[in-house]
């Protein structure tokens, strides 16, 4: 069902992201991500739709680096989420050492 979902979304998103303002738009997603796997009292939905906003942004950033991705493997989400993080910071993009440096810089 999550890959239906994902599909359709992908299919629906008509922003035209790319370089840094991508990169910038999936670290955001990926911040609303953990944040909505920690807080209580956040709603399935708010959930899923953080989950699907980042994968989207993973998948626009895997077609910019030319890294071969099938909806279809987001059957596991999880996986398949560190799976494409890795492969993107071999392609120069890593998204965990992104965010981590962004946290530690100060804030205005």
């Amino acid at each position: 069902m999550y890959v239906d979902i994902l599909s359709s979304a992908m299919d629906a998103w008509v922003e035209e992201l790319t370089g840094d303002a991508l990169v910038e738009y999936a670290l955001v997603c990926r911040a609303q991500l953990l944040s909505a796997a920690i807080q209580k009292g956040n709603t399935a939905s708010s959930a899923l739709a953080a989950e699907i906003a980042y994968d989207r942004a993973l998948i626009r950033l895997c077609e910019t680096h030319e890294i071969d991705v099938a909806i279809t493997n987001f059957a596991f989400p999880e996986s398949e989420r560190v799976r494409i993080e890795r492969l993107l910071a071999v392609a120069g993009v890593d998204l965990p050492a992104l965010a981590r440096a962004a946290a530690a810089r100060p804030r205005a």
